[in-house]
């Protein structure tokens, strides 16, 4: 039997902390220092200076192979631009185990490695925890052979938030945070266009002028910090929705959807919103299951879905949204996984 020590992660500088990855990663190194953690690498820091970020991230990572024990129980956050493969051979040869939890894959969005390439690093490690269900199958498929644990969702601890919307009228309303570039999230002004009746409140930055003149039922509301919109925001339902089509994920990132759990699912949940999505993508399976908003093949179909759901059912689907926003600020999906990663190591002979 594998007997753990200590639990312990590395610690990095960030460049800024108001950015989906580094509120994602941050997150779970607070969550990690609550469950008793240690942090072995340098304190966590912010600076947007390129030199410092970069000298300060290695000189992290090689105070924690200095640091590393046997027993010991190690977590990382992957991607790792420097160091991954040194800290996971050091650590084997020490008698340290390896847990590494997948933000992204990098031969799957970014192409900066080969699928070959990718999986031959993560078999370096004892345990991936997997977005879901389908991430895991690919990696599967493409040789991956550690143990893999998929986590339901991920925590989204800071800020608090408001109450949920009360229901008014059937005439629901979306609301969209993020990019509102048309050449990159161009669907956003043609669902405007063949829902005209549906009001959509956008929060992030570009959005394109000549179209928000164009189309009277889209409310460019500006930048909000995430804190701000948990407290209040326009729209009840949040959309979810990746690529540059009406249809379906097309694109780089609209493909990835299939396989990646968006960060941003975990901040409409915490403005206790449900949400609409691509009913082919990585988190459909959770959001159905637990029914916290809408699964469609196309949003062409969201219209007649809108249509459908009651007063009764959107209170319910609030409700759910609500319990799991307890246990996203609370850091319950990360601890359960982590839980879980222990408790496969300590089977192992």
């Amino acid at each position: 039997m594998i007997k753990i020590t200590r639990k312990v992660y590395i610690s990095r500088n960030y460049k800024k902390l108001d950015c989906g990855g580094s509120i994602a990663r941050t997150d779970i190194e607070t969550v990690m220092d609550r469950l008793g953690f240690v942090n072995i690498g340098l304190p966590q820091s912010v600076c947007h200076n390129g030199i410092y970020h970069g000298i300060k991230n290695y000189v992290s990572y090689r105070k924690a192979l200095r640091s590393i024990r046997p027993g010991d129980m190690i977590v990382l956050q992957y991607p790792m631009k420097i160091g991954f493969d040194e800290i996971c051979g050091v650590s084997h040869k020490k008698g340290a185990k390896i847990v590494c939890l997948i933000h992204d894959l990098s031969s799957f969005r970014e192409k900066t490695l080969t699928p070959e390439e990718e999986i031959c690093r993560l078999n370096q490690c004892d345990v991936l925890l997997t977005h879901n269900h389908r991430m895991r199958e690919w990696l599967s498929s493409h040789g991956c052979r550690v143990k893999m644990i998929d986590y339901e969702i991920m925590d989204y601890i800071h800020g608090a938030s408001g109450k949920a919307h009360e229901v008014v009228d059937r005439n629901y309303s979306l609301f969209y945070v993020g990019d509102l570039s048309p050449a990159t999230y161009g669907y956003i002004y043609d669902l405007a266009r063949i829902m005209p009746q549906r009001d959509i409140y956008l929060y992030g930055h570009s959005p394109s002028e000549d179209l928000l003149a164009e189309l009277p039922n889209l409310h460019f509301e500006g930048f909000a910090k995430d804190t701000d919109l948990m407290k209040s925001h326009k729209g009840d339902f949040g959309l979810s929705w990746y690529g540059t089509s009406l249809d379906f994920g097309i694109g780089k990132i609209g493909e990835y959807m299939e396989y990646n759990n968006p960060h941003k699912i975990s901040l409409y949940f915490r403005c206790n919103s449900p949400v609409v999505v691509w009913s082919k993508g990585g988190r459909a399976k959770f959001i159905k299951d637990n029914h916290l908003g809408i699964c469609v093949d196309s949003l062409r179909n969201l219209e007649s879905r809108l249509s459908m759901i009651t007063a009764d059912e959107y209170r319910e689907m609030v409700g759910n949204v609500e319990r799991v926003n307890e246990r996203l600020k609370n850091g319950r999906y990360l601890e359960d996984v982590l839980q879980q990663a222990e408790q496969y190591l300590l089977k192992q002979t």
